[in-house]
């Protein structure tokens, strides 16, 4: 791990900490995911509405399906991911959602494996380019 990555969790794990948020570990591979998805559960406390209209545009998801996500007790962050497994695996939120519940102690990152977005993909890389354009925008409503 870099000292730039190790400086960004850092900072991260601080901000979260100073929010009374919990870090995740979503176990994607890859540090700046992670501490992105984190980063956007901060985000969406400070404007939720904000949040679900970010994760409708970038990955195609209908309002309703995100609200009910966010009603099942999945982090911002959980359903951020969710929303983009579902769109580049090309299965319904709900579906992902629900085989992602049946086995969740195999986290998120051996989760989008079987979906097919492994780390190094297109589909990875495309969620690592939306995930920061995501950030970009919800930092800039703050």
């Amino acid at each position: 791990m870099s000292k730039k990555s190790i400086l960004v969790m850092a900072f991260l794990c601080s901000l979260l900490l100073a929010a009374g948020a919990q870090v995740i570990v979503f176990g994607m591979g890859d540090t700046d995911i992670d501490s992105g998805l984190n980063e956007l559960n901060v985000s969406a406390k400070l404007d939720m509405p904000g949040f679900q209209a970010e994760v409708a545009l970038a990955w195609g998801q209908p309002a309703a399906g995100i609200t009910l996500a966010l009603s099942q007790g999945l982090s911002p962050g959980e359903v951020y991911l969710a929303a983009a497994l579902a769109h580049l695996s090309g299965k319904p939120l709900n579906i992902v959602i629900e085989l992602y519940k049946k086995d969740k102690a195999k986290g998120w990152g051996a989760f989008a494996k079987e979906l097919g977005i492994k780390p190094g993909s297109k589909e990875f890389k495309l969620l690592k380019e939306k995930l920061q354009g995501s950030r970009t925008k919800l930092k800039g409503k703050k």
